[in-house]
């Protein structure tokens, strides 16, 4: 079916090209007139919508064709046709290449849907690496409600766990949370769109429509962190040439909040507010140090006000120790990450140059169709060097191990691409004489190029629902209580590094919280070498503070960079594992659910040899 599939596209592709075309196309736009043709419309273009979406969603098919991309991009291009037709019973107006476009859009956001909300279950275990962190961590902000005592703030993203804590205050079950984090990414990501539209002022309806789908799944490639977004929003929101006090305040406001999530993110409200002065106000008569020196004011104002904004935090945190905070800063680069490796199949150059290549070339049409001497040189190379620098602060980022391995450390780069982008294709850049830049006209194949990545990483995944037998998982959750009550019982510790949202969520009775060795903490702190961190941890491990340890399965495998998270397994191996299989043993193990239940070894201690 591929092969036919293929030949039949390139044969038709070759005939677009001769005379044939025309008549072809003709025989189309002839045939779509039909009796029954608002329903006939209606009904394909259902199926155009929806049908990737079953298709995939689909127990058996993921079971059998799940891995198969040839397949699933084939099920995308046949529903794609089926909704473009519907598209053109329906309304003739539009080409066939924009009916594509739109159902290649909208089917892509539905999928992308349809995959986040796909993980909102009461499975009372975590479903991932990190998701027992994002309950847990939020928790601490309400440490004295959910756990009767109060406990540190959390170390890593701030912002982003204190969002995700209001399902505490009304002790939500856990579905509650999962369904919070989800409808929380899709609003506050999609709160960039609006006023980011409003400001190019796209007057064009359907347009506007078709170009919000875009951006929605543009700013979901990387995919931006949605704590991240809130200072994007706030400075397009409250950026304006004409009150500079309402600027002042967003800036300062939103590099606030980047204070409290992420260190390389201190300058980017400010980077963003400069380039929307340099995109709206030409330099006119002005000396250029006048000119620069708002922009130049406001990146030194913000960075200090994000500077501050964590010093506040670190001294209200309760955490002593704000070396912690910036372990990062001395983790390892992994350089090779930048080409296809095992972790990132596509390697992070070039899925950047996959995404971005396409909109800067679009940027270079829209310049020289303007004429370069109504550009200012200064304006047009200050643009371009904010966005290089946030290309390559966003590369360092992702190489750092424990980065990740695709492109959301790209974040601040992407939300500040998008916005010259769209100011550039949509004509709302100001030139030298005063007047808007005029927009041109794009060729199919590089509108097709630009929204390629964002359609790709939405439609690469299926969104299968988590399935699992009640009874088992109860009886699971009954013997990890039991173990619970025995160590309660010899008046023992008991150390959760994972799952402890069992205990903020009160799954599970009587258990005292341990703060420290959270595992993404551990992991963290493994990471960047932390020595002073990592010698308490191994001094507990071999005096067995604990009498009961809560993690995932521990299997000693040092890996090669031929596997996926080689770097970050080796580190969690030598600095963490070893020192617990070398003083503790594994007592119960539940493998459907991830979880193994270790205790203090008696009599001679035995390590891994491996």
């Amino acid at each position: 079916l591929l092969s036919a599939f293929i030949i039949v596209m390139l044969s038709l592709l070759a005939i677009s090209f001769s005379r044939m075309g025309q008549r072809l196309v003709d025989f189309l736009e002839s045939i779509v007139e039909t009796r029954f043709q608002k329903y006939l419309g209606v009904l394909l273009i259902s199926i155009g919508l929806s049908g990737f979406a079953l298709f995939t969603s689909n127990a058996y098919f993921i079971r059998v064709l799940g891995n198969a991309s040839g397949v699933r991009y084939l099920i995308v291009a046949l529903f794609s046709l089926a909704g473009m037709w519907g598209i053109k019973i329906v309304r003739r107006e539009p080409a066939w290449m924009t009916a594509l476009i739109v159902i290649v859009l909208s089917q892509s956001v539905i999928q992308l849907i349809l995959f986040y909300f796909s993980q909102v279950t009461s499975y009372p275990f975590a479903l991932g690496w990190s998701e027992t962190s994002r309950f847990y961590f939020p928790s601490l902000f309400l440490s004295e409600k959910v756990y009767g005592q109060k406990f540190p703030w959390p170390v890593l993203h701030p912002t982003l766990h204190l969002l995700l804590a209001p399902p505490y205050l009304v002790e939500s079950p856990l579905w509650f949370h999962r369904f919070w984090q989800v409808a929380l990414r899709f609003l506050l990501v999609g709160s960039i769109v609006p006023p980011l539209l409003k400001r190019v002022s796209i007057s064009d309806r359907p347009l506007r429509w078709l170009v919000a789908l875009w951006m929605f799944l543009f700013l979901f490639t990387g995919p931006v962190y949605f704590h991240l977004a809130v200072p994007v929003i706030i400075v397009l929101w409250g950026f304006s040439t004409e009150d500079e006090r309402r600027t002042w305040v967003a800036v300062i406001l939103a590099s606030l909040w980047c204070g409290w999530s992420r260190v390389n993110w201190y300058p980017v409200p400010a980077m963003i507010a400069a380039v929307l002065y340099l995109m709206e106000v030409p330099i006119g008569g002005k000396k250029l140090w006048q000119y620069l020196l708002k922009p130049l004011l406001w990146c030194i104002a913000g960075t200090t006000a994000a500077f501050l904004s964590q010093r506040i935090y670190i001294a209200l945190s309760g955490i002593g120790d704000s070396g912690s905070f910036y372990t990062s800063l001395s983790s390892d680069l992994l350089w090779y990450r930048l080409l296809p490796n095992a972790s990132y199949f596509l390697g992070l150059i070039p899925a950047a140059l996959l995404l971005s290549v396409p909109m800067w070339i679009v940027l270079t049409m829209v310049i020289r169709a303007n004429g370069r001497k109504n550009w200012h040189p200064v304006r047009l190379l200050l643009i371009f060097a904010a966005l290089f620098i946030l290309l390559i602060g966003g590369l360092l980022v992702s190489l750092k191990i424990g980065g990740g391995v695709d492109l959301h450390n790209l974040d601040a780069y992407l939300c500040l691409l998008l916005i010259v982008f769209s100011y550039m294709v949509f004509a709302r850049y100001r030139l030298e004489n005063g007047e808007l830049s005029r927009s041109i006209s794009l060729p199919w194949l590089l509108v097709l190029a630009v929204i390629f990545m964002p359609v790709w990483s939405s439609l690469r995944f299926n969104s299968s629902f988590k399935t699992y037998d009640e009874n088992k998982t109860q009886a699971a959750l009954q013997s990890i209580q039991g173990f619970v009550d025995d160590v309660n019982a010899r008046d023992g510790e008991i150390l959760f590094i994972t799952q402890r949202h069992l205990v903020s969520m009160h799954m599970l009775n009587g258990v005292r919280l341990v703060p420290e060795y959270e595992r993404e903490d551990l992991m963290e702190m493994a990471m960047g070498n932390n020595a002073d961190y990592l010698g308490k941890f191994r001094t507990d491990m071999e005096n067995q503070r604990f009498a009961l340890i809560v993690v995932d399965p521990l299997n000693f495998n040092i890996m090669t960079k031929n596997r996926s998270f080689a770097e970050e397994n080796n580190v969690w191996v030598r600095r963490v594992m070893r020192h617990i299989l070398c003083n503790y043993e594994e007592d119960a193990v539940f493998p459907a659910d991830d979880i193994a239940l270790y205790v203090p070894q008696e009599g001679e201690r035995q390590c891994p040899t491996r």
